[in-house]
């Protein structure tokens, strides 16, 4: 209640607990499933305003028969990416649909791809959209200074002014090699957190040992272990478990072998972000749903899209337990064990579906590309960096002696940075392990959202690209189908759902032709710029080392 003293607030609910006031609405016959003490009790829930008063029969202005449904707290995504290819009020209808009321968002696309401007924008979309959000400032902006120039200047202090109240964390702190080596840069956003009394973000992939000790003095959570044995190690080091299961990846299973006496108020399921098309299918709920499937108690995985983010947040005394003084924000089930939906409600209302009002704007500084700018500069016998994929987010750096034939190497596919902020530069890098005959180019690449392409054919490849720039950013693929997919907020996103269904949806079938190696090679072009895991990306400084945070050349020899 904006303008409304807390104090006043609870004195509302006091009078209505006591008797003495009516509450706005009463569910009652409801399966009140408490992740507290572990039990599922027959009783009523009475709302007032946007919070719950008590858990007993009262007098109320309405009452609702929920005839024995199951009554749970509102999910919680408590690491959600919910900016990217859907704007946040689309994102946010349907994902209440799967009983998420809340989520921990860090809009690294909207403020890589548009600035403060984009910023803003997003905090009035959280201010206004079905769900409740709590906002972190991306740490990634950029990943890390040494090897790529920030696509915009910002202002940390007035990206905390404009969140307001909504501010809970500082994203993510991917340079966690950056920190433990006190790098100036990585430190100065660590401080501003620090001085704040925000929660800071973990993601330690790599780090173990002594250096993962060291990170986690800053960093409080971690969500790339993807091994128990690595969830271990993070817990030991004090560090709240983060289980991924999302578009990234899936590391569920991660929770299922871990020894039973293993804490388990100090582990959340987590997105770490999801695409529509997955979306669509199922949210919190079909990950918690697959976590019961796995053997977990189903209990135990609702604390973990419940009261285990909300605490690691400090926010158990607003979201993730139906208590008096919370949030109405409820998941009503018609089977627990399976997270059957029923209906979901916010604030003690069933929100309403939203649509995103605002002008769409996207920056592209770059007109076209020649087929001459994708040509590698050297003719004749040459030693060449390769990055052989191994996984569609990790390679490994090869050193390869090759034939350079009109700008090009027969065999190896090319990957294609285009720097649409600033000066249209070029970066090329080959690629082993795939051998796709079409090309593709996109501007959601994580976290630079400049222009990135792979493909064989010159040609083609520019092709794409120009279709890219010309559209102000999206996707395009170029082969014996031809799909594009326009993003014209920032060209990170759309409020145009049934277009992105359908294009996203034909993506995935022809690159899943093109690449069978790979269960989602969007996953390729999205990671190509990530420049926090090994070994050789992207960035619009040049080809990135990262083991070593360093540029280095294509040609070996130079």
């Amino acid at each position: 209640m904006i303008g409304t003293s807390i104090l006043d607030v609870y004195r509302d609910l006091i009078a209505v607990a006591l008797g003495i006031e009516k509450a706005d609405l009463l569910f009652e016959n409801c399966q009140i499933v408490d992740v507290i003490p572990g039990e599922i009790y027959e009783g009523c829930i009475a709302i007032k305003n946007d919070r719950i008063a008590c858990m007993e029969k009262v007098r109320a202005r309405k009452v609702v028969d929920l005839k024995n449904l199951y009554v749970t707290p509102g999910f919680i995504d408590g690491h959600s990416h919910p900016d990217y290819y859907l704007t946040l009020n689309e994102f946010s209808d349907i994902a209440v649909r799967h009983g998420t009321t809340a989520i921990f968002a860090e809009p690294d696309a909207v403020i890589n791809s548009m600035g403060e401007e984009g910023f803003r924008m997003f905090v009035s979309w959280s201010k206004e959209c079905s769900l409740r959000v709590y906002l972190q400032i991306p740490f990634i902006s950029p990943h890390d200074l040494k090897v790529e120039h920030p696509n915009f200047e910002l202002d940390y202090e007035r990206l905390a002014e404009i969140s307001q109240d909504m501010l809970v964390g500082l994203g993510e702190v991917v340079s966690w090699s950056g920190v433990i080596s006190l790098d100036k840069d990585a430190l100065r956003k660590v401080e501003f957190a620090l001085d704040r009394n925000l929660t800071i973000l973990g993601h330690s992939s790599g780090a173990k040992r002594n250096k993962l000790s060291a990170y986690s003095i800053v960093a409080s959570s971690c969500h790339e272990a993807i091994t128990p044995e690595q969830g271990i190690e993070r817990l030991r080091n004090g560090m709240h478990l983060m289980v991924r299961e999302g578009s990234i990846r899936s590391d569920i299973r991660v929770i299922q072998r871990l020894d039973s006496k293993v804490d388990k108020s100090w582990i959340s399921l987590v997105s770490d972000g999801i695409e529509p098309l997955d979306l669509a299918n199922g949210y919190m709920d079909a990950v918690a749903r697959k976590a019961v499937e796995m053997g977990l108690d189903e209990i135990e995985a609702l604390r973990m899209i419940t009261v285990n983010p909300a605490r690691y947040y400090g926010k158990e005394r607003e979201i993730g337990i139906i208590a008096p003084g919370r949030y109405a924000d409820l998941a009503i089930l018609k089977d627990l064990g399976r997270f059957d939906v029923d209906r979901t409600i916010i604030g003690g209302k069933i929100p309403e579906p939203k649509r995103t009002s605002e002008k769409p704007f996207s920056i592209m500084r770059v007109e076209r590309v020649e087929v001459e700018d994708l040509k590698i500069k050297h003719e004749g016998i040459a030693k060449i960096r390769v990055a052989e994929l191994l996984s569609e987010t990790v390679n490994r750096e090869k050193i390869m002696e090759v034939e350079v034939k009109d700008g090009s190497v027969d065999g190896f596919c090319k990957a294609v940075l285009v720097d649409r902020f600033r000066n249209g530069n070029v970066i090329l890098l080959p690629l082993d392990g795939i051998n796709m005959q079409g090309a593709i180019a996109t501007t959601v690449c994580f976290d630079q959202y400049n222009i990135v392409a792979i493909g064989i054919e010159d040609e083609l490849v520019a092709d794409a690209i120009n279709r890219v720039i010309r559209m102000k950013g999206g996707i395009c693929y170029l082969g014996e189908k031809e799909i594009s997919l326009p993003l014209p907020y920032g060209g990170v996103m759309s409020r145009d759902v049934p277009q992105v269904m359908d294009k996203m949806g034909r993506l995935r079938e022809v690159l899943k032709e093109e690449i069978p190696e790979f269960e989602n090679p969007l996953n390729i072009l999205h990671f190509m710029t990530f420049v926090s895991l090994p070994e050789l990306k992207l960035s619009n400084k040049g080809i990135v080392k990262v083991k070593e945070r360093k540029i280095v050349s294509l040609i070996v020899d130079q």
